[in-house]
């Protein structure tokens, strides 16, 4: 295996209109160049822009991955592989539904370590 640093969250917010604070939460934790899942819902409600905005303020470069279905697929958590490959992401955020996160999560995993999903698997 190669080595790797997984660093899960410091603690939660959960509160009406806390999304434009993410880049003050996060206090660089995700560094410069951040991967963010998500669905087409949430984009299209809007309820990411808050969020984005915050980050991009503080500098951060975003790769917004908005491809995520219900019970994602293998190509899906592959496709936000490459994104976060491409984007030669430091770092992985999750937003919106357990999906979402899902795929977030397999992400970091995959990205940080440079491992393959069958030895993963």
């Amino acid at each position: 295996m190669s080595p790797f640093q997984f660093h899960t969250t410091a603690g939660l917010v959960c509160a009406a209109g806390a999304a434009p604070r993410l880049a003050q939460v996060l206090n660089g934790r995700l560094g410069p160049r951040v991967l963010c899942v998500t669905d087409p819902g949430i984009v299209r409600l809007g309820l990411i822009d808050g969020a984005l905005a915050s980050l991009r303020a503080a500098g951060v470069t975003v790769t917004l991955f908005d491809r995520v279905e219900a019970d994602p697929s293998r190509a899906t958590l592959l496709a936000a592989v490459a994104a976060g490959h491409g984007a030669q992401a430091s770092g992985v955020l999750g937003f919106g539904g357990g999906s979402s996160l899902d795929v977030a999560k397999l992400a970091a995993l995959l990205i940080g370590s440079g491992e393959d999903l069958d030895t993963i698997w």
